[in-house]
């Protein structure tokens, strides 16, 4: 079984080696835009790269009623940012979304001390990383519009490297490429506004699921996610974050994972069954190693089809519950009952 390594300094070094496998920080220096485009020693100039380098930040917020679900992504060609509140009880959902240039969004660079941010009228949404305190800080605010009530909020993810494990994964697009990505489940505190309702946010009962995303994909893409957080009837912390890509050696080069408590167990690739014309049919999520087999209820889903010919971004993020068993690589075994998370079903051409 694979275990996370000690992180390098840099993802690349200086002649050009991308450092593959799994770590246990995030990198310091995530000069991605090192990395090499194409097999050849050919230089290719940045501007190129950082148009090939697809990135985002993605953050669920989890409450006994709630589910508070944003992303600010740059695809280069297009920025896209959205925001939404579901109401459990209610089953109702409240979204707010822009798209723009991708100028109009940041990414940032590393996650010690730097910033996203995405602003257009009557919409604004700050990531505020600072991992060198223990904290990310999210600060967003979407004006009331079309029957939809205004959405603003401040939250403080709690994400202490000394108690908890992070999913730090670079793995090999074509061989060559670097798909990067750094997942966490970890408690939250704040408040959301939702029109004149407060919201309170409780780091002893709320958790938080982080994706950060930085990967040169192919012009021809996809991919199923799955992941939830919760605690179980003994109080334990449990979360899991599974993946399966255009990576077709995904044995080893996986973002499958589970954490019991903030200590994290690595897993081998990850196969999804759905219905692709209905997804909110029920999906099973099973890993080739048997840690993890789970059934996942939609409730509901988010999504989005941007159609512009040469360019495609048919995504679709359905929203509900998990129930199922995973073991962890002491071989103890953990059940999960009606587990709140997300999946996502994305297929692109960019």
């Amino acid at each position: 079984m694979r275990s996370p390594q000690d992180t390098p300094e840099k993802l690349v070094e200086r002649d050009g080696s991308i450092n593959f496998g799994s770590f246990r920080h995030p990198f310091k220096d995530l000069n991605i835009l090192d990395s090499p485009l194409y097999p050849s020693k050919r230089g290719v100039p940045h501007f190129w790269k950082s148009m090939r380098l697809k990135e985002w930040q993605h953050f669920g917020i989890i409450t006994p009623r709630h589910y508070l679900g944003m992303v600010i992504f740059n695809a280069k060609f297009m920025a896209v940012s959205f925001l939404y509140v579901y109401d459990r009880e209610r089953n109702i959902r409240y979204e707010h979304s822009r798209r723009a240039p991708g100028s109009a969004a940041y990414i940032a660079m590393q996650l010690y001390n730097d910033h996203c941010e995405f602003s257009r009228k009557g919409y604004s949404m700050r990531f505020e990383n600072r991992l060198e305190e223990g904290y990310h800080l999210l600060k967003f605010s979407a004006a009331e519009a079309k029957g939809k009530p205004a959405i603003s909020g401040e939250l403080k993810i709690l994400e202490d490297l000394d108690k908890m494990e992070p999913l730090v994964q670079v793995s090999p697009v074509r061989n060559f490429r670097p798909l990067y990505t750094h997942k966490i489940a970890a408690p939250v505190e704040g408040w959301v506004n939702v029109g004149s309702e407060k919201l309170e946010v409780s780091r002893e009962r709320d958790l938080a699921l982080m994706d950060e995303q930085k990967t040169f994909y192919p012009y021809r893409s996809f991919w199923e996610w799955a992941t939830s957080a919760g605690y179980d009837e003994k109080g334990r912390l449990i979360a899991f974050n599974l993946c399966r890509n255009m990576i077709t050696e995904d044995s080893e080069a996986n973002e499958n994972c589970i954490w019991i408590d903030g200590r994290i167990t690595l897993l081998d690739a990850t196969r999804f069954r759905f219905n692709p014309d209905d997804l909110l049919q029920p999906w099973e999520m099973r890993t080739l190693d048997h840690r993890v087999e789970l059934d996942f209820r939609p409730l509901g889903e988010r999504a989005e089809r941007i159609n512009l010919g040469l360019v495609l971004s048919d995504f679709h993020q359905p929203f509900g519950l998990y129930s199922g068993k995973l073991e962890d690589k002491d071989g103890q075994k953990y059940r999960i009952d009606n587990f709140f998370g997300v999946a996502e079903r994305h297929i692109t051409r960019y």
